[in-house]
């Protein structure tokens, strides 16, 4: 009887070089599409996603589901913004003391039936 092989119990050990490859296709492939790229990477070299974001962690790299969620804004962009969330927000409160004002009106014509 010949005996089985015995099977590691550890997993699969991957080169500084092997981990370069699979880490710049990622970079490479979020650049293109914006993200999923440590899927594509799983499915292209049969190495776990697990594996591939504890990689990107070591790597100091964003998490692949927070790269380019918001590129930054240019001084331009970033006032044009302030502005108008200011804007905003001035009519917020413009339509909630009309909403008051309405509300008001409501309870006292209520309480005068």
């Amino acid at each position: 009887m010949a005996k089985k092989a015995k099977k590691s119990t550890r997993g699969n050990r991957y080169s500084p070089q092997q981990k370069a490859e699979v880490l710049a296709y990622v970079d490479t492939f979020n650049a293109n599409k914006g993200r999923g790229g440590a899927a594509a990477a799983s499915r292209k070299f049969k190495v776990s996603q697990i594996t591939i974001g504890q990689w990107l962690k070591r790597a100091g790299e964003p998490a692949p589901s927070a790269v380019g969620k918001q590129a930054a804004l240019s001084p331009a962009d970033f006032a044009r913004k302030l502005e108008r969330l200011a804007a905003v927000h001035e009519g917020i409160v413009r339509k909630e003391a009309e909403l008051e004002a309405l509300k008001s009106e409501y309870a006292a014509i209520k309480r005068g039936l």
